[in-house]
Order: C-alpha cells, then structure tokens, then sequence
C-alpha cells in the first residue's frame, strides 16, 4: 500500500468513525438530559411528591428540546432545504400512514405482550419487575401524559429520526431498520423490555422508511404504550388471558396480521429498487 492508498484508507476510516460517534453522541446526549433532570428534581423541596412516571416526563421533554436544538435544528435535507420535523403539512397519504402505524402497532403491542407472557420471562427479570412497579406509580392521567405521550414522541425523534438517518448513511436500509431496532431494545437493559421493543421497533423502522416522516413512528410508539398503560391500570382486555379459549387464536391473528402488513411494505422496497 503506497502512501496515497494509506491516506485515502485512513480518511475513510475516520470518515466512518465520525459516523458510529454521530449515532452514538444523541443516544448519550438523552439520557444525560434525563439524569440530570431526575437529579435536580431530587434537589426540589416537594421531590418526594415527584414520582418516577413524572419525572420520566419531564426528562423526556427536556431531552427533546435538546435533541432538537443540538442535533437537528439547522440540518438541511439533500435538496439543500432546512430539515422540519413537525411544520411540514400532514398529507392524505401520511395520514393513511398514522393510522395503519396505530392500528399496527396497537396489535403489535398487544400480541407481543401475550407473547411474552406465555414465557418465565417476566418472573425471570428482576429488573423488568423494577421498571413495571414504576411504570404504574402514577395516576392514570399521569402515566398516559409521561409515558404514553411524551416519552414515546421523544424515543421516536431520537430512535427513528437522529439514529436512524445517521445509520441509514452508515449501513443502508436494511441496517437502519434492524440497527435502530436493537439499540432500541438492547437501550431498556432487561430482557422483557429488549424482546418487545426489538419487534416493535422493527415495524416502527419499516414504517418510517416508507412514509419518510417520523410523525408516523410516534403514533404507533403513542398506541402501544396507551393500550398498555389502560390494560394494566383499568383492566381493559380483562378478558384475554392465558387460560382464556381465546387467547392463543387472537395472540396468533394479531402477530400474523402485524407480519404481513410489514412484509407488504418490506415487498414495496424491494419492488421499488
């Protein structure tokens, strides 16, 4: 290797190391915004009143903002025009989109939930059991406005929009789509949280590929986390469990229609090439 072939190598090589530290500097800008919330709101004379589901909220919000400002906010798109995550209109065909990501992601929630629940998974994790208490520490109001709202709008701007645009460059397609898709799961650190959120966070991927918008992810993330949140807290679904008839039927129905829908767009790539 002549000394032009070694310094063309060495700048891709940096070219590329500056690539996985771009996906890799907004994953540790969010949490760093979240701890240091939790922290100062530990300082506040009424933190005790505080519980985990709110300050969850208020680390999410905050580490929105930040992700915004820091990471996004002057970026231009490849036609040289200012990056906009909200302002652009919500067309006909984003529309469609939001709905099925709803609908898909509402079945996708609730068929992995039954999933997992026919495992010792759960009673396995010891960390998971952690996470759950306080994911149900609030009042229902509460945990829909932290969990099922904010938190979900600002995983997706950081795990569907920063992460996956900047792995999409790095890895193609198919990398951002499972790539995003396990550094979401393998981000909740116990095994539960890890299987449900690798597959939600695959269809998630798949979603925001095609449509283009990330609007679309945060309204699949919204109806997961809310069917979840209303099923544990007022007993909606009561009736679907393990020992049920029909609990095995609608489990399979729902995984096999959030397969197939999913496959129909990963076709639509493939025909598109």
């Amino acid at each position: 290797m002549n000394s032009r072939q070694k310094q063309n190598y060495n700048n891709r090589n940096d070219h590329n190391n500056r690539k996985v530290l771009s996906v890799i500097y907004p994953i540790f800008a969010y949490f760093l915004v979240c701890q240091a919330v939790n922290i100062l709101v530990g300082m506040f004379p009424v933190s005790a009143q505080i519980d985990a589901v709110k300050r969850q909220g208020m680390g999410s919000l905050a580490a929105f903002f930040v992700l915004y400002f820091c990471f996004i906010r002057g970026e231009t798109t490849d036609s040289g025009e200012k990056k906009k995550v909200f302002a652009v209109p919500v067309s006909g065909h984003l529309a469609v989109g939001m709905l099925i990501a709803v609908l898909l992601l509402g079945c996708a929630g609730i068929g992995m939930n039954n999933l997992i629940s026919l495992t010792e998974l759960k009673q396995a994790s010891d960390s998971y059991q952690t996470v759950e208490q306080a994911f149900y520490s609030s009042s229902l109001g509460w945990e829909i406005l932290a969990l099922g709202l904010i938190t979900p709008v600002a995983e997706e701007f950081l795990y569907r929009d920063i992460v996956f645009s900047r792995l999409r460059e790095l890895m193609g397609r198919d990398g951002a789509i499972v790539g995003s898709a396990l550094i979401f799961g393998l981000i909740h650190m116990n095994i539960v949280q890890t299987v449900y959120a690798c597959a939600l966070g695959l269809v998630l991927g798949i979603l925001v590929e095609y449509y283009q918008d990330v609007r679309v992810a945060m309204c699949g993330h919204i109806a997961a986390n809310v069917l979840s949140l209303l099923r544990g807290e007022t007993g909606f679904l009561a009736g679907l469990q393990p020992s049920s008839t029909w609990f095995l039927p609608v489990t399979g129905i729902l995984l096999a229609v959030v397969v197939l829908v999913a496959g129909m767009y990963i076709k639509k790539f493939k025909n598109s090439r």
